[in-house]
């Protein structure tokens, strides 16, 4: 047991007894403070007990008073590391047969010892038991791909009931004078039900801009998904990402991390992208990404969507998806608007807003105050819009240019107030001081 569970549960412990051991009691306090502590209910560390027995609390009392508060700490068990279910026999010939056979399956050995017939028949052998046994010597307490839930295979019965997606590493660009030019990130979706893939592409990054630009394409050429399965990287778990699909009415879903099993369906379409076609990427498809995605795009809807399934018995997965038609919810006419991202941003008093290293300009009348800024992070050429907190109402931000500011005539400025002319005193301070001076001698 842990030392920090140990001061806990003594900490609990005393806790309960304090009262009876901060001082003297008078008569027949210490039976009615026992008979509070047993019909009490507590949250014990450690432990899924919930009452405490008044013979138990006694002891603790006598615990602290011996041997104070390390005397209320649990004390470890003096056969620590030895399983009292084994003879010590048996349990020197599994962890002999461990050292021997490492990856062996908790069953094998098992099997194993019984068959050498160094064991009685009766001698009860629970795989739970030598796992323990096997952990408290050091050893893998489970067998290699022997305990893990088993994987189940699944099909959902409508296109766009499902889409999986996820990131391959692909080719390296090609770039004059440099031996390795920049890598590329293929962002896939994938349909569950009829394998089709409602958009690919090649990425210079693996980001949460890029996966949301492949999302929106996904959904204006197939619709939208009931659910997106995707994995737990971090572009997957972004709060608009969250917002967009909650707006959108897709139910977000990340796999358990470490285990990708439910996602088998595009990793084969990854292994049949590297292997029937990334062998055939010449030269020239490498030179950018506009090429590379040319030529994939191609090979994606003439080859890959034409050509029969195996897991689709042999159907086309394009005529599979097309079977499910009239079932499918089309993206909405504003779904650039939505999917734009909102950042806070505060106008400074020159106007300006800083937005991902770009300065621009807002409108008048919006100096020093908070606003809403709409963007797309994947395009910075696309408008950048803002507007008030709670308002509707949108305003076009424009890129900052000095130059032309420089050169813009600016209207004059409305007279103010204090300007006026209006009745003066009279008195000229420094012409008072003057005519003091030339009289006094």
């Amino acid at each position: 047991m842990e030392e920090t569970l140990r001061e806990q549960i003594a900490l609990f412990r005393y806790g309960v007894i304090r009262d009876l051991v901060s001082g003297p009691l008078a008569p027949g306090d210490k039976a009615h403070r026992l008979r509070e502590i047993t019909e009490k209910t507590w949250e014990i560390p450690g432990s899924t007990r919930r009452r405490i027995g008044r013979t138990t609390a006694s002891d603790w009392v006598d615990l602290y008073q011996a041997m104070g508060f390390d005397g209320l700490k649990p004390r470890p068990r003096s056969d620590q590391g030895a399983s009292r279910a084994l003879p010590e026999g048996v349990q020197k010939l599994l962890l002999q047969l461990r050292r021997e056979r490492p990856k062996a399956s908790v069953n094998s050995l098992i099997r194993a010892v019984r068959l050498s017939g160094q064991v009685s028949a009766e001698q009860r052998l629970a795989p739970s038991t030598v796992y323990r046994l096997l952990a408290a010597h050091g050893f893998q307490s489970r067998p290699a791909g022997g305990t893990t839930p088993d994987a189940k295979a699944f099909t959902h019965p409508y296109a766009n009931d499902l889409w999986m997606s996820d990131v391959m590493h692909g080719p390296r660009l090609l770039v004059p004078g440099r031996r390795r030019g920049p890598k590329s990130y293929l962002l896939a979706f994938l349909d569950d039900a009829s394998r089709l893939v409602p958009f690919a592409a090649f990425y210079r990054a693996e980001s949460s801009a890029c996966f949301q630009e492949a999302l929106k394409q996904a959904l204006l050429r197939r619709g939208i998904p009931q659910r997106l399965y995707c994995d737990n990287g971090a572009l997957y778990r972004s709060h608009h990402l969250h917002v967009i699909c909650a707006t959108l009415g897709i139910s977000l879903i990340h796999s358990r991390p470490y285990q990708p099993r439910g996602r088998g369906k595009i990793e084969r379409f990854f292994r049949h992208v590297r292997s029937a076609f990334m062998p055939h990427l010449s030269e020239a498809h490498l030179v950018d990404l506009a090429a590379l995605n040319r030529v994939f795009w191609a090979w994606l809807e003439a080859e890959y969507h034409q050509t029969p399934h195996r897991g689709l018995q042999n159907r086309v997965p394009l005529e599979r998806f097309l079977d499910d038609a009239l079932r499918l919810r089309p993206a909405p006419d504003d779904l650039e608007l939505l999917m734009r991202m909102k950042v806070t941003r505060r106008v400074a008093r020159d106007r300006t807003v800083r937005l991902d290293g770009r300065h621009f300009e807002a409108p008048d009348g919006f100096a020093g105050e908070t606003v809403d800024v709409l963007y797309d992070p994947y395009d910075p050429t696309r408008p950048v819009h803002l507007r008030r907190p709670g308002e509707s109402q949108e305003h076009c931000l424009r890129l900052l240019d000095l130059e032309l500011n420089a050169r813009l005539r600016r209207p004059p400025r409305d007279a103010d107030p204090e300007d006026d002319p209006s009745p003066t005193t009279g008195i000229s301070y420094l012409d008072l001081i003057a005519e003091k001076h030339e009289e006094d001698p």
